[in-house]
């Protein structure tokens, strides 16, 4: 143990996910998309499954966070949708806080840990949570 590897912050611990749970099955659904997104990131990711669709939030919510989601086997970016559309930039930070309150009301779902191509992950199987983001990211036509 170094000196300092007392201070680093790891987070909290959840216990892991019971992969026979309905949140298991949609991430396994969606296994081959979410691994490989997971390859090419090395922020923290949260996950909220919700059937054929699992929302990922990137780094450490609420405070600094990016939203991706998974649906139909495609991945979306938040960032490129906004781009792609125009829509500017006052309108995204808008987006942005609602998608920041959406999480903080989440606070009291129960969290879980499972390995995602070899990478530790939070799953958040809250089904309030995964339609109000899924509200929030329909008002961007997406």
């Amino acid at each position: 143990m170094g000196l300092f590897d007392k201070f680093k912050s790891k987070g909290p611990e959840y216990a892991a996910l019971d992969q026979a749970s309905p949140a298991a099955q949609s991430l396994n659904n969606l296994k081959h998309p979410l691994e490989s997104f997971a390859a090419q990131v090395s922020d923290p990711m949260e996950i909220v499954p919700s059937g054929d669709t699992a929302f990922v939030f990137v780094g450490k919510p609420p405070k600094a966070f990016g939203l991706v989601w998974i649906q139909d086997g495609q991945l979306y970016n938040l960032k490129k949708v906004v781009a792609e559309k125009g829509i500017p930039a006052t309108t995204f930070t808008l987006i942005s806080d609602d998608l920041r309150g959406a999480y903080e009301r989440s606070g009291s779902a129960s969290r879980y840990s499972t390995s995602l191509g070899g990478k530790n992950v939070v799953v958040t199987p809250s089904e309030t949570l995964a339609r109000e983001v899924n509200q929030i990211i329909q008002k961007l036509g997406a």
